[in-house]
């Protein structure tokens, strides 16, 4: 009874401090070991639940999620930032006012919040939009003196990732957007504007080179009065997605309860 007892305490002792690190599964799964002793398949399904919930991805990933109310793929899930960002289509044409009037408990957008200029940056990141806030050099005589060749691919993948907000064909040249009130208040002029980060991608672009494609990414340098709605703007919403590491603790936790209510059980059986 004194060795079972002490391996037990053993146990415990490692699933507390045996993960230091967040990919320190070992103690975890010593833990289990120790604490599980016979229950052989309940011990095989939590230590896969805890390694594929500690396991990070090698690279940041940008993924496509469902939401309940908005429906399939309504979602854009970032890894690096544990971000989930409601697609712009679904809040174009809407004014910053009126959205920031639904976040309460019940309404519409309740969860979401307005993202920072500096998270829609992290954002296009995670993306690989290289030139962000600045266009190519080569460029800066033309209209496209904003724009960058790099960025026209990444910024058209992130941008039917989250659904356009605005599309339109002008003289041959294909216009994608993607463009939202931020969380940033600025004063212009004695007036209260809103920051609005924008990806836009042109296709087709007839140049001295043939026809190219190119990208304009910013997250600074327009303002939006928050009281207007504008055609092709809508918001950048975002909510937390729980981290790997609660979630896991919170199935260590239940596991737990689970093995002390089957000690009990046994107890009162072997009482009985």
């Amino acid at each position: 009874m004194k060795v079972k007892t002490r391996a037990v305490m053993t146990g415990r002792l490692w699933l507390l401090f045996g993960h230091t690190h967040p990919l320190n599964c070992a103690g975890l799964i010593k833990g289990w070991n120790m604490l599980l002793g016979k229950t052989r398949s309940i011990h095989v399904f939590l230590t896969m639940t805890i390694l594929a919930l500690f396991a990070s991805p090698a690279n940041a990933t940008l993924t496509s999620a469902d939401d309940f109310l908005f429906g399939v793929g309504a979602v854009t899930v970032d890894s690096s930032t544990s971000l989930a960002w409601l697609d712009l289509s679904i809040t174009e044409g809407k004014s910053f006012n009126e959205v920031s009037n639904q976040f309460g408990v019940g309404s519409i957008y309740s969860g979401y919040r307005y993202a920072s200029p500096d998270e829609v940056y992290a954002l296009f990141e995670t993306a690989q939009i290289p030139d962000i806030n600045h266009g190519d050099p080569q460029y800066s005589s033309s209209t496209l003196a904003l724009s960058s060749q790099a960025n026209a691919a990444p910024a058209l993948v992130l941008i039917h990732l989250m659904g356009p907000s605005y599309q339109i064909m002008v003289a041959g040249v294909s216009l994608s957007e993607i463009a939202g009130f931020s969380s940033q208040h600025v004063t212009v002029n004695g007036y209260d504007r809103i920051q609005m980060p924008y990806a836009i991608v042109r296709e087709d672009v007839v140049t001295q080179g043939g026809s190219q494609s190119f990208g304009e990414v910013f997250t600074v340098g327009s303002n939006l009065n928050p009281a207007e709605s504008y055609v092709g703007v809508g918001s950048w919403l975002v909510r937390p997605v729980p981290e790997p590491s609660a979630i896991a603790m919170f199935c260590v936790g239940l596991a737990l309860i689970v093995i002390a209510i089957g000690r009990k059980r046994s107890c009162i059986n072997e009482i009985g």
